[in-house]
């Protein structure tokens, strides 16, 4: 599993209404095949997409390439540039719509060969963070109604709002595919306000879209879960399953909790509830399977903050915002910690950390 970087970025300009305030932002690979064909669409736009690629750090080479990784926050920033550059604010939409759902991977193979639509959603939303650590899928279902609801952690809200457009987009295209025809979902909600004339999204969901919302979401009937998916492959389905279900068992289970707990630390979101959602196991499950290999979820968030506060420090914030980075509401929780851990106050702390290097071994 990929393990999130702690990095700064010269001439970012962050403030402390951020999601990620003045910490940098948190980098976790993903996929080149994640940005297949947005060199097409920003040359379809007169731009260098070579040039705008490496200004991100990306090899133009790796777009579309399953088997390349490119830094997650660097391929959505690309998104967010072109959509700026090119006064594009539909650029998440059209991407989306580009791309096809081989990009998905091992992924694509489920959703085409699932026995029904239903399953296929369910299989993604299990697997998802197995290939894009990042990113979470759930499945709700209702007598009424069935939401697929997607989320991301990015820090830049410009580019997070154009890479859950292309990722909803792309979810549309793929319901469509598993169902043989076009899907008409009873609506379609996003978090963030509009970015894109409305037509712009009725075009690619043909519902009612809302914005504002709690959640990023495709609302479908029941009736689209239950779909047959034609001409399947249990075999291909099996390997698929097989293989993405390696993807995670690679790495212990614990360390996949410190990574993921790591990056939702860093938003605000390092809760017991919301790690073992985004490692797709129940709580409880997730206790008993860390017990097994003889740690605790509250030992794992104990290390990540005492790591944490060390790399922070070293960046200038005050005592109050490294306590709120931390996960802390109160300052003496977060003093008391840090006694704990380095046998110091968080003021000394910061004293001795001025200048230096946030990557430095913690001593």
């Amino acid at each position: 599993m990929t393990r999130p970087i702690i990095e700064n970025h010269p001439g970012q300009n962050l403030s402390l209404c951020d999601t990620a305030p003045t910490l940098g932002s948190v980098a976790v690979l993903t996929r080149g095949s994640a940005i297949s064909r947005v060199d097409e669409l920003i040359t379809e736009l007169g731009g260098d997409a070579d040039a705008l690629l490496r200004s991100h750090g990306i090899d133009p080479l790796a777009v579309g390439d399953f088997d390349r990784y490119v830094r997650y926050e660097d391929a959505a920033a690309v998104l967010g540039h072109a959509a700026r550059e090119f006064d594009c604010l539909d650029f998440g939409l059209r991407l989306g719509g580009m791309q096809s759902i081989a990009s998905l991977g091992p992924l694509s193979v489920i959703l085409r060969n699932a026995e029904t639509v239903g399953e296929a959603i369910t299989n993604v939303c299990r697997f998802l963070g197995n290939l894009a650590p990042a990113d979470t899928a759930r499945l709700t279902t209702s007598a009424g109604s069935a939401i697929y609801s997607y989320s991301t952690i990015l820090h830049n809200d410009f580019d997070r709002r154009q890479t859950v457009e292309k990722s909803q987009t792309l979810a549309m295209n793929a319901i469509n595919v598993m169902s043989g025809d076009r899907v008409i979902p009873i609506k379609v909600t996003f978090q963030h306000e509009r970015l894109a004339p409305l037509e712009s999204y009725f075009d690619v969901f043909a519902c009612p879209v809302e914005f504002g919302q709690s959640q990023n979401a495709i609302h479908l009937s029941p009736a689209h879960l239950t779909r047959v998916i034609e001409d399947r492959d249990e075999a291909a389905l099996a390997l698929a399953q097989e293989y993405l279900a390696r993807v995670h068992s690679g790495v212990a289970l614990a360390e996949h909790v410190r990574d993921v707990t790591r990056r939702l630390l860093l938003v605000g979101e390092a809760g017991l509830s919301r790690v073992a959602r985004a490692v797709s196991l129940h709580e409880r499950t997730l206790q008993r399977e860390l017990a097994a290999e003889g740690t605790t979820f509250e030992k794992i968030l104990d290390e990540v903050r005492r790591a944490t506060a060390w790399e922070l420090a070293a960046t200038g914030l005050q005592a109050s915002q490294l306590a709120s980075a931390l996960g802390y509401a109160e300052q003496s929780s977060f003093t008391r910690a840090c006694r704990r851990w380095y046998g110091e106050s968080p003021r000394d702390l910061l004293k001795r950390r001025r200048g230096s290097r946030p990557e430095d071994p913690i001593l």
